[in-house]
């Protein structure tokens, strides 16, 4: 089975220019795990998900730091400073705050390759046409699972 049938389904698609605030609430609304940011053709410039928005939180000094590093019991009072940033952030635009890189393959991609790179390179993984980054679609490993689940009961 290719890839393109094991997309998410609950996706929000945004444009750059529109602020944090709005994109959340409307992810909110839609139970949307993930906003993916387009151009005007339809190529993906990045996406905004929860981890994205958190990273952007963070003093610079905890988010530079190795995954699975310790701070060592060194207390850093960041809570009211990342609920201060939190305001500051609301008002950008996506595109001051997206992930920019993502991984991606073509709709054609066996689904066993697409689970493949979710494991290597975690999610999401978009689906874009062959040869450019046109959005089709995105999966994780949710949607993965979900379709490997349906290939099964067949």
């Amino acid at each position: 089975m290719p890839c393109h049938s094991a997309m998410m389904k609950n996706v929000l698609v945004v444009e750059p220019d529109q602020t944090v605030e709005d994109i959340l609430s409307k992810m909110r609304k839609k139970k949307a795990d993930l906003a993916v940011v387009l151009d005007e053709e339809g190529d993906v410039l990045g996406y905004l998900d929860m981890p994205v928005l958190l990273k952007n939180l963070l003093p610079v000094s905890l988010s530079m730091q190795m995954p699975g590093q310790s701070l060592g019991g060194v207390v850093i009072g960041a809570a009211p400073g990342i609920a201060k940033r939190l305001r500051k952030v609301k008002p950008l635009t996506v595109d001051a705050v997206m992930e920019r890189n993502f991984n991606s393959l073509s709709p054609g991609t066996p689904v066993w390759e697409g689970v493949q790179m979710l494991v290597e390179l975690g999610s999401p993984i978009f689906v874009t046409e062959e040869g450019t980054a046109r959005y089709v679609g995105v999966m994780n490993e949710v949607s993965a699972l979900e379709e490997l689940e349906r290939i099964q009961d067949e």
